[in-house]
């Protein structure tokens, strides 16, 4: 599947969200990379990102094909893993503002390591760019591979920090050939699709993978969790057989995690923590806070009337039950929850 002339940084952001679950901070270093990329007319379009349950990597798609550079060998490295690898192309096309805009291509990550494999090719020297205190746009220094490689660390002591790395192959020529080749069989191999269900099929697959198959939770990351226990809002332990648990303590987190267990929460309680998360600036604010203190009362008078069937008394359950997250002083709501929760099961 591809997703085409779509926001790259958040395309890939939402992808690693379901699926890396430790270390999502990786994923700032490469839309840091990803930025430069797009605003340097001059450099690397072409990108290899991947995901996996520890973490994120992005490199310049020309060095995973240069053998035993640091991006080919952790490309390859993850080849036998079990973290739940998702490997992806990015062409960058544009800079609209502050969006890096371009395309992503879903790879069949263990086709493709046998792909670069089979048509890497060997580093003959490396230039290397190293920051200089008086310039913005530092120095160069130009390399034998073995020269580097052997001498890297007395190198950087002499030069300083070096800034980026440019390997040099043999034949570039031919390396170009092989690079063109990759693109045009990824285009012809993959569909345009939707972002959305992309990630709801991916999140799909993990859980029933896992043994657990029923639709009605979604994915949940290991900090969201600790978080909604922080907020009470419910989260669970999901099992095999279908056999779901409400979160009540941290050593129950840490417990399930030591075992390679996931956890899930219902769409609406998900949308209500990340809601409780965001920054004040970023929240939607549909009400005022006069207002919500409103709508809480009348909630509450309207779930005591008892003029309402058991489709109306949800609602207003739900109503109070999310005012009761969001308000920083709650109305004591306890009572007249209990008499809704009552009436609910008559």
């Amino acid at each position: 599947m591809r997703f085409e002339n779509v926001d790259v940084i958040d395309t890939l952001r939402k992808i690693m969200q379901h699926n890396t679950e430790h270390y999502q901070s990786d994923f700032e270093y490469d839309i840091a990379r990803l930025q430069r990329a797009a605003e340097d007319s001059r450099g690397s379009r072409h990108f290899l990102w991947l995901s996996r349950g520890f973490g994120t990597w992005c490199f310049e798609e020309r060095d995973v094909y240069i053998r035993n550079t640091h991006a080919f060998n952790t490309w390859d490295y993850y080849n036998h893993s079990s973290e739940n690898v998702k490997a992806f192309a990015v062409e960058i096309e544009a800079l609209q503002g502050k969006t890096v805009v371009g395309h992503v291509f879903e790879l069949d990550y263990k086709t493709h390591i046998e792909d670069v494999r089979k048509n890497c090719f060997n580093a003959q020297a490396v230039e290397a760019v190293f920051k200089h205190p008086d310039s913005n746009n530092g120095y160069i220094r130009r390399f034998d591979i073995d020269e580097y490689n052997t001498n890297w660390y007395s190198i950087g002591q002499r030069y300083g920090e070096i800034e980026a790395l440019r390997y040099e192959v043999g034949d570039e020529q031919r390396l170009q050939d092989v690079l063109c080749k990759a693109r045009q069989i990824r285009i012809m191999n993959t569909a345009a699709g939707s972002l959305d269900r992309y990630i709801a099929a991916m999140v799909k697959e993990r859980f029933y993978s896992y043994g657990y198959t029923r639709d009605d939770m979604v994915f949940t990351i290991p900090r969201d969790v600790f978080d909604a226990l922080k907020h009470k809002v419910p989260v669970y332990m999901l099992s095999k057989d279908n056999i779901r648990e409400p979160v009540t303590s941290t050593d129950e987190i840490s417990y399930h995690l030591f075992h390679k267990g996931i956890f899930g929460m219902v769409p609406e309680d998900k949308r209500l923590l990340e809601y409780l998360l965001a920054l004040p600036e970023n929240r939607a604010e549909l009400f005022n806070w006069t207002e919500l203190n409103q709508i809480y009362v009348l909630a509450i008078a309207a779930g005591q009337s008892g003029d309402m069937d058991k489709a109306e008394l949800k609602t207003i359950e739900t109503i109070i039950y999310k005012l009761d997250k969001a308000l920083p002083a709650p109305l004591e709501p306890a009572e007249n929850v209990r008499e809704i929760d009552h009436e609910l099961e008559v």
